[in-house]
């Protein structure tokens, strides 16, 4: 009989019966707690530019059709001195057409200096010498300037061997030099 006793108030606890279940107010369900952050933090936008789509507003490997629709007609078109294609001048750049596609794109300081200089959309200043902070260390150093590669596309900004200052900005095929 103790044994049974004893089982009882062992399982005594299990078997009484549950309390009235208290309502919760649906208020208490409709804010929503309050969190407090260990820390914040605030991305600032990498400068870094990883690829080179464009240069002044032209997209290299673009066909001729795409580039005027983009940069309208050219002021002039003359032949390239270097390659059998054809040199499409507009006021802030210029642009070598072979093939029908836009293979290069050249921009002299003047035209900077008058229209500004952007790559891939975002303002590029050689002579505020933001380049660093925008491409990183070149990957070439040549007599004439310094080359940076992206993929298939090239970048070089041409210097001057005497005084250092930029002299022009190139954005080329990569493959075909």
């Amino acid at each position: 009989m103790n044994v049974i006793i004893l089982l009882f108030s062992l399982l005594s606890s299990y078997m009484s019966p549950s309390a009235q279940r208290e309502e919760v107010p649906a208020a208490f369900f409709s804010m929503e707690p309050q969190a407090v952050l260990a820390f914040e933090r605030h991305t600032v936008p990498d400068p870094y530019i990883s690829s080179f789509d464009s240069l002044a507003g032209a997209a290299l490997f673009t066909s001729t059709e795409e580039l005027l629709l983009n940069k309208g007609t050219p002021l002039n078109i003359a032949p390239d001195p270097w390659q059998e294609c054809l040199e499409y001048h507009y006021a802030d750049m210029t642009a070598g057409i072979c093939g029908g596609i836009v293979t290069y794109v050249h921009v002299d300081p003047a035209q900077a200096g008058l229209y500004g200089l952007r790559l891939n959309g975002v303002s590029l200043n050689p002579a505020a010498d933001n380049v660093r902070e925008l491409l990183g260390n070149p990957d070439f150093i040549a007599d004439d300037g310094d080359v940076y590669i992206r993929g298939s596309a090239a970048l070089k900004i041409y210097r001057n061997p005497f005084t250092g200052e930029w002299d022009g900005i190139d954005l080329f095929d990569a493959n075909a030099s």
